[in-house]
């Protein structure tokens, strides 16, 4: 318990100094950061409808930020999460959109593939580090690049539903998530449940499970992990590979609960933000959420803040920003130590 209050504080602390930068950086720009907090609020809680948009934007930040916390807490840094989110979209609306099936059968069915298209770049990423030494950060944005410009041609030319716009045919009604709350344009979907749930599994993975035991001493320190006796490679694989099915089944939920069909340029940067959303949430599946709350909220809010305040809507990138430089700052011995630890395991591999 001790450590989860320390860790709700540590959240808690790197918000509030984030905030209080991000007003400062108004007032600097010559805007008043009262009104700033006012819209920020407003624009993303004041009212059932712009609640709604804020945990629908959440959704996906929620599974994209637990894919990077996992991969982290294994010594991993999957930045991969934004082409296997895409990857995951496009497995979805394919299987989607075939013939109409008992939704009890289909629905499923297009989870699981968005998951298993997702494992799939994991995996590979995983193998690619564990097996030839191709470290993972190079490897997971070289795939980004690949997969979204791959999916890009595929809604342009073969899977493209001869519309204006280039995107898949609409998915059948029987692969739909169904709503479970709605107010003028905000509808939010069972994916957030789905989310949610998958947030406590994540925790009883992680801290409950042998599995998870070893993923963690992995990333703790990987030589003393192999001289335990853990098949180091094939837990930096699978791991992968379920950080990579989370940010699938985040471009799936995507598909099935909000926008029932692929497009191209699908993602607004979900996979991206959920580096911030794990950091902030210090890579713990409990705090994932809150974190992929406030930046839902600050998407949310963009426009808002635009519309009504005059301030552009980049400042919520400077927010997002600020919360690295914050987060990292607080845990320069943290990062410290992961650098000396990989630089470490490098060494002992390389021996």
């Amino acid at each position: 318990m001790i450590p989860l209050l320390k860790r709700a504080r540590h959240l808690l602390f790197v918000l509030l100094i984030a905030l209080f930068l991000s007003g400062f950086i108004v007032f600097l720009s010559g805007g008043s950061p009262r009104l700033f907090f006012l819209l920020l609020y407003t624009g993303s809680m004041g009212d059932k409808e712009v609640f709604l948009s804020t945990l629908i934007k959440a959704t996906p930040l929620i599974l994209t930020g637990l894919s990077v916390a996992i991969a982290l807490q294994g010594g991993l840094f999957n930045i991969g999460a934004e082409g296997q989110l895409y990857l995951g979209g496009l497995a979805s609306a394919i299987v989607g959109g075939l013939a109409p099936l008992p939704p009890p059968i289909h629905l499923p069915l297009v989870l699981l593939s968005s998951f298993a298209a997702g494992a799939l770049l994991g995996f590979l990423a995983g193998w690619l580090r564990a097996r030839r030494g191709a470290h993972e950060v190079i490897t997971t944005i070289m795939l980004n690049y690949i997969v979204i410009y791959l999916t890009g041609y595929l809604v342009r030319g073969p899977l493209s539903a001869g519309e204006a716009i280039p995107k898949t045919r609409e998915i059948a009604s029987s692969a739909s998530l169904p709503i479970i709350a709605e107010a003028g344009s905000s509808q939010l979907s069972f994916g957030f449940i789905i989310a949610i749930v998958i947030v406590f599994l994540a925790y009883l993975y992680l801290f409950k499970t042998p599995f998870g035991y070893e993923a963690r001493a992995m990333g703790r320190n990987r030589r003393a992990a192999q001289r335990a006796g853990i098949d180091v490679g094939r837990r930096m694989i699978s791991l992968m590979a379920l950080a990579g099915g989370l940010s699938g089944l985040a471009g799936g939920i995507e598909v099935a609960g909000l926008h029932h069909t692929f497009y191209s340029q699908f993602s607004p940067g979900y996979g991206y933000d959920g580096i911030a959303v794990a950091l902030l949430g210090g890579n713990h599946p409990l705090f994932v959420p809150f974190s992929a709350l406030f930046f839902g909220a600050l998407r949310t809010a963009d426009r808002t803040l635009q519309l009504e305040g005059g301030i552009p809507r980049d400042i919520v990138l400077i927010v997002q920003a600020l919360v690295i430089i914050v987060v990292c700052a607080r845990n320069w011995r943290f990062f410290a130590k992961l650098i000396r630890r990989r630089k470490g395991n490098e060494i002992a591999s390389s021996n």
